[in-house]
């Protein structure tokens, strides 16, 4: 490292503010570097982080030893991801982030990337994104509330599984699979909305809903897997022209 990179991170990090940093992120400048010359001694000391720019597997290996304890705050807005996808375990294991703020590019969010995000009380998904990937909000105990778009199309195994705060869900009419498990263990989750649609809904989707009362099946919804509400208490209704389901004392049955 050159003597005049030396003498600027010296300066930075004498008079730096690590409460709230921004970097961006270049070729030569990885994420490293950049916390260092916006005065960052110790990265476990930032709360709120800005990035922008293309990032790198050692950027996102940087970040996760060094800040997945601490970090609450993080905005990736402006950052570009290979192929418009969020990366798989990403954020997986934050447990004190609180508040992210993602691109309006991204169509994946790939397989575990917020998983055990224990302290994220919602999350807000662009309205880019088409696939929610295997476990992505995997036990996330502090999700109270998700905004599904109307873009997504999958909605997959136990991506939301285990969240025992959330509350309530509307699936968007662009939805044409919600995989296996993928709400089930959601023991406060009490309303959830589903579109008059051709949704296939898999295996177990909404078990051990707990607090799962009643729930509608729209006409068109024609494919449902077994154990849909298993160990949910949950009083099925169905529409009366619903040519494959029918509800025999709140119970979901096949005509």
């Amino acid at each position: 490292m050159s003597e005049g990179i030396i003498q600027r991170i010296s300066n930075f990090l004498k008079s730096g503010n690590t409460d709230n940093v921004s970097v961006k992120l270049t070729p030569e400048t990885g994420l490293e570097l950049g916390l260092l010359f916006g005065g960052v001694a110790d990265p476990a000391t930032v709360m709120k982080l800005s990035i922008s720019g293309a990032i790198q597997k050692a950027d996102l290996r940087y970040m996760r030893k060094k800040m997945a304890d601490t970090l609450q705050e993080i905005d990736i807005s402006k950052v570009e991801f290979e192929n418009n996808r969020l990366p798989s375990k990403i954020f997986n294991k934050y447990t004190a982030l609180t508040s992210i703020i993602l691109p309006k590019s991204i169509t994946e969010i790939r397989k575990k990337s917020f998983s055990l995000c224990t302290a994220l009380p919602s999350i807000d998904i662009p309205d880019s994104v088409v696939t929610i990937d295997d476990l992505c909000f995997y036990r996330c105990s502090g999700l109270v509330s998700v905004s599904i778009p109307d873009s997504v199309v999958e909605i997959n195994f136990r991506a939301f599984a285990d969240c025992s705060a959330l509350t309530s869900v509307t699936i968007p009419d662009s939805v044409v699979k919600i995989e296996g498990a993928a709400f089930g263990g959601c023991t406060a989750l009490s309303t959830v909305n589903l579109p008059d649609a051709d949704i296939e809904i898999g295996n177990y989707a909404f078990s051990n809903c707990t607090a799962l009362t009643s729930i509608f099946i729209p006409r068109q919804i024609i494919k449902i897997g077994n154990g849909v509400f298993e160990g949910s208490p949950t009083v099925v209704t169905v529409h009366p022209d619903n040519p494959v389901y029918k509800s025999e004392d709140g119970v979901l049955k096949t005509k």
